[in-house]
């Protein structure tokens, strides 16, 4: 668990997450594809978090508010899509996850997700909420 995922997972999961930022690009996503996006994005930071990354924390808010921006949309539209800044900050997040996926250890990614399923059970809004 000391060594990273392998060559082919990493590329597996890097390969969904950027055809999920093309598809909802194109304003053909689902919801689906917006949830992989925001898992990924709090993935992310919570790697950061651990010592593999050194993004700002407004890239986070920035990719966080243009998600809840999409999904607010289709809810009202039935429309999944993204709008340029958003994706922008996404593009960014997910070249960072591309390369904590091939130089994090596998048990970072497990806590990493550990994390995240503890801020979905909690009341929390974000995982940036008082954080500088």
């Amino acid at each position: 668990m000391l060594l990273p995922i392998s060559w082919q997972s990493a590329a597996d999961i890097a390969l969904l997450n950027h055809l999920a930022l093309a598809v909802c690009r194109e304003g053909k996503g689902n919801s689906y594809l917006m949830n992989e996006l925001v898992k990924t994005v709090y993935t992310t930071y919570y790697l950061q978090r651990s010592g593999f990354g050194d993004a700002s924390l407004e890239l986070y808010r920035q990719a966080e508010a243009g998600l809840e921006d999409a999904l607010a949309q289709a809810n009202l539209k039935q429309i999944w899509t993204l709008d340029p800044e958003a994706a922008s900050s996404l593009e960014e997040v997910l070249a960072l996850y591309d390369r904590q996926l091939v130089s994090a250890p596998a048990w970072m990614f497990v806590e990493a997700r550990e994390r995240l399923d503890l801020f979905i059970a909690s009341p929390e809004h974000s995982p940036f909420s008082g954080k500088t």
